[in-house]
């Protein structure tokens, strides 16, 4: 590995200090590793995002705290393992107020998130996007320190069309401008590849509404220090995309079901640009943090049919999406999971064409942000400890963080500590614990675990005593925790490998 700081960027935190940077957080929906170009995927057209890799810092063992959506974003989003204050799983609910099962279900107010630390800090904040962090209006965006917010509620969302008006039985769910819903919008689309529900889309897609929220944020707000939170719901179902899109991937034309994805994939990066355009207009690019990831890894399948009650919102039924060599999916805890895009672009501190290629969690994000803007990345002023670490002096001498990570959905659960990671797949894969050797082994081929099995029991230790210190998942109708499943606070690895469970999909069994 190449690292090239030189000691004007490491160093002159005086001068640094003296102008906060900018923060634009980029988050992508359901894109999996391989799905960019700087990973060496040839059919993917991403030179925006490429570029904020080629300037900054890749990571190629970057991980997010969770494998779906939303715990992944509560991670991202306060530095703190998500299962602190109860998230284990998606909140329910369509940002309708009449349609919330659980209205409390969200990220709590006793939790200070990024935009909360940041705003006390001196910074104008924006949130565009996919939100999914709470249905209550409480939980909002505009009551956790974003002075504009323009985006869903919910955990997805037609990139075509939505409507304000539930009562005449359409669930299409609403965009927000601030804490108001935005006027009914139904985008002029073309009907293509009618057996896999693609739309074609000749005009308000949502990929370029946030597009140009983002730069209208950026232009309103670039003579002081902003926070642009900007969370794409691309490349997450539905298979709708533009005409201009296909048209720019038009290599792919033969491949109709990757034309697709690829043409949404385009759509976003395209966006990305033209955000990264208007930085450099208002002459601040020099001065400002962007940050790309994903929210978790490939789905292994996409698309399903909604209910009669729901009968306008067909989401196709196949994905494109890559994990490049990575075991597993979004929603488990392999490697294709929970290892995603993630690079870092930050001119007054990050050389050019550096390559950081330890683990790194989504969790150090906020710690590195808050210290850079002048903050405290130890612990934020409500809540929890963080996590998650300043990463700068890391970089700086290219060395590893030396900790375990942990994740845990459901029953699920894998410890990562060092090279070597435990896991235990409910969903995939075989029904014993396994252990694999990272570093030698990044696919997940070779369990190691009966050539190792006093160092599979201490990992698995290890980890107990993480989970047995979390409360149980707050953010469905009832508590669970993997631990219901177990039967026991304290696994015995050679046990309950003599003895597994028979099938697979056993949470599902445990959920109220």
């Amino acid at each position: 590995m190449k690292y090239l700081f030189s000691l004007f960027f490491l160093f002159n935190f005086a001068t640094f200090a003296d102008k906060q940077p900018n923060i634009i957080l980029i988050f992508a929906d359901d894109m999996g590793y391989d799905d960019v170009g700087y990973h060496g995927n040839k059919r993917i057209i991403t030179p925006n995002i490429d570029s904020i890799a080629e300037q900054g810092v890749q990571f190629s063992q970057g991980y997010v705290s969770a494998s779906v959506c939303g715990p992944s974003r509560a991670g991202l989003l306060t530095g703190v393992y998500q299962q602190r204050f109860g998230c284990g799983e998606n909140p329910n609910g369509s940002g309708y107020p009449n349609q919330m099962k659980y209205p409390m279900a969200g990220l709590p107010q006793s939790q200070s998130m990024i935009s909360e630390e940041l705003k006390t800090l001196g910074y104008t904040n924006g949130m565009i996007g996919k939100w999914h962090m709470g249905f209550d209006m409480s939980l909002r965006p505009n009551q956790r320190g974003y002075d504009f917010f323009y985006g869903f509620i919910n955990g997805s969302h037609d990139y075509t069309e939505w409507t304000q008006e539930f009562a005449k039985g359409k669930s299409r769910w609403p965009i927000f401008r601030n804490e108001e819903m935005e006027p009914a919008n139904k985008a002029q689309y073309i009907d293509v590849f009618k057996e896999k529900g693609v739309k074609v889309v000749d005009e308000n897609y949502l990929t370029d509404l946030f597009t140009d929220e983002a730069v209208n944020f950026i232009d309103r707000n670039a003579d002081k220090p902003f926070f642009l939170y900007l969370a794409y719901n691309a490349v997450h179902h539905p298979w709708q995309t533009t005409q201009h899109a296909l048209d720019k991937t038009a290599h792919l034309k033969d491949d109709k079901n990757y034309h697709v994805f690829a043409s949404m994939v385009y759509a976003m990066d395209e966006g990305i640009g033209k955000v990264m355009k208007k930085l450099k207009e208002k002459n601040i690019d020099d001065n400002t943090i962007i940050i790309f990831l994903s929210d978790n890894g490939s789905p292994q399948g996409q698309g399903i049919e909604h209910s009669p009650k729901d009968p306008n919102r067909h989401r196709g039924g196949f994905t494109m999406s890559s994990t490049g060599i990575f075991r597993g999916y979004k929603g488990d805890t392999y490697e294709g999971g929970i290892r995603v895009p993630f690079c870092i672009k930050w001119p007054q501190q990050i050389q050019k064409g550096t390559k950081y290629d330890m683990p790194i969690s989504a969790l150090d994000l906020q710690p590195t942000l808050v210290k850079a803007a002048g903050g405290n990345d130890k612990k934020p002023q409500k809540g929890f400890a963080y996590d998650g670490v300043d990463i700068l002096p890391y970089l700086k001498e290219d060395k590893e963080i030396k900790r375990s990570l942990f994740w845990r959905r459901d029953t699920d659960y894998a410890i990562r500590k060092g090279d070597w990671k435990l896991q235990w797949n409910d969903a995939h894969g075989p029904l014993t614990i396994t252990l694999f050797n990272i570093k030698e082994d990044p696919e997940e081929r070779s369990n190691l675990i009966k050539q190792h099995p006093e160092l599979a029991q201490q990992l698995q230790n290890e980890f107990d005593t993480w989970d047995n210190s979390m409360p149980d998942n707050e953010w469905w109708g009832g508590p669970w925790n993997r631990l219901r499943h177990m039967n026991t606070a304290e696994i015995n690895v050679a046990q309950f490998n003599q003895n597994p469970p028979k099938a697979h999909n056993a949470r599902k069994k445990i959920r109220k």
